[in-house]
């Protein structure tokens, strides 16, 4: 039986654990349709045994531990895609999917489930107060705080009581106020919190940024609204990662991690994590692809990284001091077997408790 006291322990003695992979680009591929405004979410409704099939993929592939599908499933996100009446059933569903998931497995290793949760929500119409889809990250500026705090509260209750073992913090984008608010409503449930932050490179090739770069911000709403506007919760959008960091660490997560961030970045985004953050550091890059939010994926794309170059990275970044290694959008199960296999049971960090040089 698995608990997350075991699996803070073996963090603490400094042992290297394997992060599941991609949700939401796994799901597509394996035939779940993606939705614009709430994206994989309502599959855990439409398509629940996918959903259970998918994480069961990601257990024989090695991960000790698997996110729930629940990345896009806010209350305004499901609204907005019309399963506004679903949202208890749909985050239960996804809940459930993992923790059948787990025992319908056999495996001789403990799985523990980490519920996933982010702001990535519809844009708000500024006329008409509508929430409307939208293809970009991150926009739980768009909303009031204490409005955006009461829909984090809810779902965040939801999957406590469901069973989770620990949340996944995955607000994406420089909006620490909505990191922050989210990271609180899922600490005050009294589970343990790991906090994720983006990351980028600024153009002059030292600063790391939580934003995504000019490359990722050319996404729009599709409905003819600018991504950003007036009646946005500001935003700094110069604010470095380890500033961030600085902010949400007085929050005292049991970890901090990096995520949905291109490989190389990911590197540059460990040396600055460790320049303020002394606790345990996940790291669990992406792909880079430009169909994340397709309705079905071209299984024709590659990737440009393999999971060799994942593997050969991932080596350097336990010698640097992290302790969990995943992957995120457009790396799936065979990436997780690969890190499985050249970061067995018992690798552990060199460096965890030890400052970089």
């Amino acid at each position: 039986m698995s608990s997350y006291k075991d699996l803070k322990d073996r963090i603490d003695n400094g042992e290297v654990v394997i992060l599941d992979g991609a949700i939401g680009t796994e799901l597509q591929a394996m035939g779940v349709p993606m939705h614009p405004a709430s994206w994989c979410g309502p599959g855990n409704y439409t398509h629940p045994a996918t959903v259970r099939q998918m994480h069961q993929r990601y257990i024989r592939a090695g991960a000790d531990i698997i996110t729930t599908n629940t990345f896009n499933t806010l209350r305004p996100a499901l609204e907005a895609s019309g399963y506004g009446e679903l949202v208890r059933e749909i985050n239960v569903l996804a809940v459930d999917a993992a923790l059948e998931a787990r025992d319908r497995t056999p495996v001789e290793r403990p799985v523990y489930i980490a519920g996933s949760i982010s702001c990535r929500i519809p844009i708000r119409d500024g006329r008409t107060g509508t929430l409307l889809g939208g293809t970009g990250f991150g926009y739980g500026a768009s909303l009031p705080a204490e409005e955006l705090r009461a829909y984090v509260d809810e779902q965040a209750d939801i999957m406590a009581e469901s069973g989770i073992d620990f949340f996944l913090m995955e607000n994406m984008w420089a909006d620490n106020d909505s990191r922050v608010i989210a990271a609180e409503a899922a600490i005050a449930t009294g589970l343990p919190v790991w906090v994720g932050f983006t990351a980028s490179v600024a153009p002059d090739g030292q600063t790391v940024r939580m934003s995504f770069g000019d490359d990722r911000n050319a996404y729009s709403s599709g409905m003819g609204m600018p991504l950003w506007t007036s009646n946005w919760r500001s935003v700094d959008y110069e604010m470095t990662l380890t500033e961030g960091i600085r902010d949400v660490a007085s929050l005292n997560p049991d970890a901090i991690t990096v995520f949905h961030s291109r490989i190389d970045e990911t590197t540059k985004a460990l040396k600055a994590t460790r320049e303020e953050w002394s606790g345990p550091i996940a790291l669990y890059p992406d792909a880079g692809r430009s169909d994340y939010l397709e309705t079905w994926q071209d299984t024709s794309i590659i990737n440009e990284e393999t999971a060799e170059e994942l593997t050969a990275e991932a080596a350097t970044w336990v010698e640097m001091g992290a302790q969990v290694i995943g992957s995120c959008c457009g790396f799936g199960a065979n990436y997780i077997e690969a890190l499985h296999e050249s970061l067995p049971a018992g690798t552990t960090s060199p460096k965890r408790h030890s400052p970089l040089p």
